[in-house]
């Protein structure tokens, strides 16, 4: 009896462990839950070759589509989150059951400082975006969107100490010195808090907050709008939170939402061409789908003036899109951190929106802009910085130079100009304050990356000088073809 009762034993023991294996073609798991990719099943060969990590991705994969993961995670997150209120799935659970992403705890806290010539970088890139759109006849404006905690910073929990400055803060003082157009919703929003602009369960605002911060862009760009100030609205308790679907993937609270009795104008997409339904499209569009989102461009069946938009936007612009499309004859919409600006059309007007908990990314790539030429620029009483390296890539838009900088630079004003030297003749250019760590490998803070137009008369071999910060280094030379 003892025999049968332990091979009994075993075999249920080995049952259960299989369960799951055995579950798994009947079971699928929303990869849109969590906004990333499942792991998929690996395979024992790749590149004609033993896939020697074939255990690890196994793993992941198993752990991915394992049966029930959204209810088992949903419970975990729970006893976490909910009861024990320890950070959970990313998600820091604060007081009266508000919600923040567990990366707003880095700026909130001040734990992810940049240095103040990353800082002062941001401010000048800023600053060359917006002197080539006005320069060619548009308007501009940058619209840094705080992030949850920096608006209601009483929700987050006691652990978390909030610190007297952030990155935020220290660029708005930048943006102010250097002359930067920018929309200050940090404070706007922080004195219309109430009633709610952001969601409880949502890292994003709710429709009123949108509302507010569209007509503070608007006001930023000096265009004559429609304030809504007076709009019907109803709150519908019709809204799942991005934080709630992470911390309850299973199903959990639905948020209020604020919906307002506007009437948009008519309007149709010119990319992707063949949308049948605009309104349904928009309405994806908005939504926290994000399926092919990266770039549509609409026309205003209701304008004539000619007006034109470019937007560089990110999850918080979804909601943006039927006042932003409102407000141009045409309006393109990239989800990007590193813009084209080189693609915007004379007379545009170009908004460039941006979480706060994103702000570094600006400065991860240089934008695709070809450096302005300076004149009258002197080196005469500039130390001597000695040499670096230059790296040279071309392409068949132009020539790219970039390279880095030393890291003990003061901050200055951060520019950084190439001087290009040839038989006594010099062409200045400003370059871009970026290190192209992508490019170069490399995770340097300071750097320049500057691109040179075909269209400039360079023919032959040039020594380059780069200076900042009353410095120059020497780097060489390089040929133009």
């Amino acid at each position: 009896m003892k025999k049968a009762f332990k091979i009994v034993y075993v075999l249920l023991f080995f049952a259960v462990l299989c369960l799951p294996m055995l579950l798994m073609p009947f079971f699928k798991n929303d990869a849109s839950l969590e906004k990333r990719q499942l792991a998929k099943l690996p395979a024992y060969v790749e590149g004609g070759r033993l896939n020697l990590n074939f255990s690890d991705q196994f793993e992941a994969y198993v752990n991915d589509h394992l049966p029930l993961r959204a209810h088992l995670l949903t419970a975990s997150n729970t006893l976490k989150g909910e009861l024990l209120h320890t950070q959970a799935s990313n998600v820091i659970v604060g007081e009266d059951g508000w919600l923040f992403y567990g990366t707003e705890a880095a700026d909130y806290m001040n734990t992810n400082a940049l240095t103040d010539r990353q800082i002062q970088a941001i401010a000048v890139t800023l600053s060359l975006i917006e002197e080539d759109i006005t320069g060619r006849g548009g308007r501009f404006t940058f619209v840094p969107v705080p992030n949850k905690s920096s608006v209601y910073g009483e929700k987050m929990p006691s652990r978390f100490r909030r610190a007297s400055e952030n990155n935020l803060t220290r660029l708005t003082d930048a943006l102010q010195e250097h002359g930067v157009a920018f929309t200050d919703l940090k404070s706007i929003l922080g004195d219309s808090k109430d009633p709610l602009i952001y969601h409880r369960r949502d890292s994003h605002w709710n429709y009123r907050g949108t509302l507010i911060g569209w007509n503070a862009i608007m006001d930023s760009l000096g265009k004559a709008h429609e304030t809504y100030a007076d709009a019907d609205y109803s709150t519908e308790k019709t809204w799942r939170g991005d934080l709630d679907k992470l911390l309850l993937p299973a199903g959990g609270v639905m948020d209020d939402q604020i919906i307002y009795q506007i009437h948009h104008d008519s309007f149709r997409f010119t990319y992707p061409m063949g949308v049948r339904d605009p309104v349904a499209q928009l309405e994806s569009y908005m939504s926290d789908k994000e399926e092919q989102d990266d770039l549509f461009t609409t026309k205003n069946a209701d304008r004539r003036d000619g007006s034109a938009l470019y937007m560089v936007r990110d999850s918080f612009g979804r909601a943006l899109l039927p006042f932003m499309i409102d407000s141009y004859e045409t309006a393109t919409f990239k989800r990007t951190d590193c813009p084209n600006v080189a693609a915007v059309q004379d007379g545009t007007d170009l908004v460039y929106e941006i979480a706060e908990r994103n702000l570094n990314r600006i400065i991860d790539t240089a934008p695709f802009l070809y450096a302005p030429i300076r004149e009258g620029f002197s080196t005469e009483g500039m130390a001597d910085g000695g040499a670096l390296e230059l790296h040279c890539d071309r392409e068949g838009y132009g020539l790219r130079l970039y390279g880095v900088l030393p890291d003990d630079l003061p901050s200055g004003d951060c520019r950084v100009y190439l001087q290009l030297e040839q038989n006594g003749a010099c062409i200045t250019l400003e370059a871009f304050p970026i290190c192209e760590n992508k490019l170069l490998g490399t995770n340097a803070h300071n750097g320049f990356s500057a691109i040179l137009s075909n269209e400039l008369p360079l023919h032959g071999t040039y020594t380059v000088e780069i200076i900042t910060g009353r410095t120059v280094f020497h780097c060489g030379t390089f040929t133009a073809e």
